[in-house]
């Protein structure tokens, strides 16, 4: 079994697209954690109801951890460790939606690997025209759910993310958000 840790974001669709092209006959499941008081994923800022929602459309059972707020690194590994454990079978692989940041990459594999698990990163590197084809070409649209501070004046929760937003970004705002800049809930059509 395989378990995608799910955001609602559009990397970690992009990633669950990549690997059931690539795996089709794997049991895969989702595993997303919340912050417990506000019920909503942390960054991506969705609430669990829509999380709900977005395994629902795509067929696939959704493990789910609260999460304290600001919740530190050891409580957070721990509290997923333990949902790992307890699938009812074992779990072989662990799927990231990252894309190109080396130091989160680095740490879920130090965090995961020690404990024999092999981690899966799909979409790891892929030429951006690559993963704007496989959005363009799936039923579902992208929609900003979170901005940074200082970016909320060239960036508003609710659009949408399309060739026309990312065409309109600053120079200095990565076009997927890859720093920071906003996050993103997929929006099944």
């Amino acid at each position: 079994m395989d378990i995608l840790f799910w955001s609602g974001g559009k990397d970690s669709y992009l990633a669950h697209e990549s690997y059931w092209q690539k795996y089709p006959k794997n049991d895969i499941r989702l595993l997303t954690t919340f912050e417990e008081k506000s019920k909503r994923v942390p960054h991506q800022n969705i609430p669990i109801g829509i999380i709900k929602k977005q395994a629902k459309a795509l067929n696939l059972p959704l493990n789910l951890i609260p999460l304290p707020t600001d919740c530190p690194n050891n409580i957070y590994t721990a509290k997923v460790h333990e949902a790992l454990k307890n699938q009812g079978k074992a779990v072989q692989n662990l799927v990231f939606g990252d894309w190109y940041l080396q130091d989160i990459r680095d740490w879920r594999e130090q965090q995961f690997t020690e404990s024999g698990y092999k981690c899966r990163f799909p979409i790891w590197e892929k030429p951006l025209n690559e993963l704007w084809t496989m959005l363009l070409l799936k039923p579902v649209k992208i929609r900003i759910s979170a901005v940074a501070e200082e970016y909320q004046k060239f960036i508003s929760v609710g659009e949408i993310f399309d060739q026309n937003f990312i065409r309109q970004l600053p120079d200095d705002i990565d076009p997927m958000g890859e720093k920071g800049e906003f996050h993103t809930e997929v929006v099944f059509k």
